[in-house]
């Protein structure tokens, strides 16, 4: 009994060890795929207006369609609005809005107004 017991808590410790192991190998990897730029941060006030002309989406502000018509699903724009408000762009991977994937594809097409609003804390 004692035997079976021993093997099946080393069996569970490697397992946990692999996983652990594999898990630090993919959050690195995807953090070097990611890169970043000044714009990418945003924090300065940006005006609607200046948005608009840029013809950018601004992501506190746009409609569920705005959002839609960057090629994001469903779930993914219900996200990003009941999320609102963001200071910049890079909140959308740092609080897990979005993959990183999908905001390498539309950080080019959206900035952020209104940059220095409070966020919401769940």
């Amino acid at each position: 009994m004692r035997k079976s017991s021993a093997i099946l808590l080393a069996c569970v410790g490697l397992g946990m060890g692999i996983y652990v192991v594999l898990r630090s190998l993919n959050r690195n990897r995807s953090i070097d795929s990611l890169h970043l730029t000044t714009s990418d941060l945003n924090y300065s006030q940006v005006s609607r207006e200046e948005i608009v002309s840029e013809r950018l989406v601004d992501l506190n502000e746009a409609t569920a369609s705005e959002l839609s018509g960057l090629g994001l699903d469903h779930e993914t724009v219900e996200r990003l609005v009941e999320n609102r408000p963001y200071r910049s762009k890079l909140e959308l991977v740092s609080r897990m809005v979005i993959p990183e994937a999908v905001f390498v594809t539309i950080r080019d097409k959206v900035a952020i107004s209104e940059g220095r609003d409070s966020v919401k804390i769940a």
